[in-house]
């Protein structure tokens, strides 16, 4: 499968002097955000269809780039040219100035379509409808009518497209200036435009400086995973996500939080151990802020990595250890028995969870939230303050390997699950 970019934007609303598809949303240009969706949803030849020379020089060595000689005849004709440069062949079609979920596309390709299809959004929720181009779908799933000007629509255009051969016929048949939605509209006349439903994906389209804000917005909060405890999610990401949007746009590598997260958590324990409890709390809850901060920014940022996962959760494992290590330390005699046990629980519930991981399958009892890694730490940071440092260690210890016990329970449940 092939897909086609257009990036002929000047981006002469957007207020800059940069091309449209060089204008930088949390540390990527808007065309390698668009670029590394596509090839996420498993589509290795790209063809960016560009006007501008800086964007040639961006991209230079990346992608199959075709060159719009003529910008002034607006996006109708890039399409024109990326529909060739595709060979008459079946292609996705998306825009460099639009943000969307990889799965989208991953998505629309699994429904085979076999006609031309554009993913819409029938949710019109927080969106700017001025700017948006409204859709009308049938009952039976054909797209009727397309536009911004339309007084009578059901859906929006998210910018992803399954794009036949006709498409190429279509966009023969216009001269001088004319857009994408022409095309498609000339296609919707005919009855040659299906709808897939992209409802609940993420996507938005980047046009002026407030949507550039609110995409900023969108991103961030898409960073906010659904097995995120519930500190995590109430607590840490409000700050950790205002932490990365500060950082994505500076040499600071993922790892290297990974790292400094680690030595703050170890800096905790010392803490502890010298028995500044409440500094080693809060130090404890502060590693675990920072250690949000090295996944969003990789996502951010397109690096993910399975080295960066394997790093950042190894540190993870050494810190909890060491912050443990250092409650126990400022009474061992009284503290080893329950600290131990809360280590070993800490540790199994990792253990376990990345072993379950190996089988494809995953913990989602209500309990698994108990004693997620950001709930430990805060309870640590709580106990800190406070100057309960037994207390908070017997509750780990009793809830931590109860979680685990759970685990022992489920996990038959889950292996029979998966056969079935």
């Amino acid at each position: 499968m092939k897909a086609v970019v257009l990036a002929a934007g000047k981006g002469e609303r957007l207020g800059t002097s940069l091309p449209k598809p060089l204008v930088r949303l949390l540390g990527r240009a808007l065309v390698d955000r668009a670029i590394d969706a596509l090839r996420k949803a498993g589509i290795k030849e790209i063809i960016v269809v560009y006007s501008d020379p800086r964007v040639r020089e961006h991209l230079n060595g990346r992608v199959r780039l075709v060159h719009n000689e003529d910008v002034e005849r607006e996006g109708g004709y890039s399409l024109l040219k990326g529909a060739e440069a595709a060979g008459g062949e079946p292609f996705v079609l998306v825009m460099a100035d639009h943000i969307f979920d990889h799965m989208m596309v991953a998505k629309l390709l699994e429904s085979k379509p076999e006609t031309t299809t554009l993913c819409v959004d029938y949710s019109l929720k927080g969106r700017n409808l001025e700017e948006a181009t409204k859709v009308q779908v049938d009952t039976e799933g054909w797209i009727t009518d397309l536009g911004k000007e339309l007084s009578s629509y059901n859906a929006l255009d998210t910018g992803v497209f399954y794009c036949t051969p006709e498409v190429l016929q279509a966009a023969r048949r216009f001269e001088g200036r004319f857009t994408v939605t022409d095309v498609m509209k000339h296609l919707a006349g005919r009855r040659r435009l299906r709808a897939f439903d992209a409802t609940g994906y993420v996507w938005w389209d980047v046009d002026t400086r407030e949507e550039l804000r609110r995409a900023e917005e969108m991103l961030l909060r898409s960073l906010i995973k659904p097995v995120d405890g519930f500190v995590s999610r109430y607590i840490n990401r409000r700050i950790s996500l205002r932490i990365s949007r500060r950082l994505v746009d500076t040499p600071v590598t993922p790892n290297a939080i990974s790292i400094f997260s680690f030595l703050l958590g170890a800096l905790a324990g010392g803490l502890f151990a010298y028995g500044y409890a409440a500094l080693g709390g809060i130090m404890a809850q502060v590693s675990s802020i920072i250690d949000g901060c090295d996944g969003e920014i990789a996502r951010l940022r397109g690096v993910a990595s399975p080295y960066g996962a394997f790093l950042d959760s190894t540190l993870d494992r050494y810190a909890d250890m060491l912050i443990l290590l250092g409650i126990i330390a400022t009474n061992p005699e009284e503290l080893w028995l329950v600290g131990g046990l809360a280590m070993l629980g800490s540790y199994s519930i990792s253990y376990t969870g990345s072993r379950a991981e190996l089988f494809g399958l995953t913990f989602l009892n209500l309990t698994e939230n108990l004693m997620k890694r950001d709930v430990r730490l805060f309870l640590i940071f709580l106990a800190g303050v406070a100057n309960q440092l037994f207390g908070v260690l017997l509750l780990l210890a009793v809830l931590c390997n109860l979680v685990v016990l759970n685990r022992f329970i489920q996990f038959p449940k889950l292996v029979k699950g998966a056969k079935n």
